[in-house]
């Protein structure tokens, strides 16, 4: 479940950035970015953005549960 930052919306302010605690954020051309590949999911950052620019996603559930177990979902 790795954030994702919303280009559009982040205005630059950096608070993200000094927020994240493995320090793997920063800003591109004015934008944050981050390590994907490092990011803990803690979501520190989404909580610090003060305009909401970045976001986590669940993954789309491939199971259900049922009482004897799970089962597909369809797609």
């Amino acid at each position: 479940m790795v954030p994702t930052i919303d280009a559009f919306k982040c205005d630059g302010c950096g608070i993200c950035v000094q927020r994240c605690p493995p320090q793997i954020m920063g800003l591109i051309k004015g934008k944050a970015a981050l390590l994907t590949d490092l990011c803990e999911e803690c979501g520190i950052c989404a909580e610090a953005c003060p305009i909401a620019a970045i976001r986590f996603h669940l993954p789309r559930r491939a199971f259900e549960p049922q009482h004897d177990g799970y089962r597909p979902v369809p797609r």
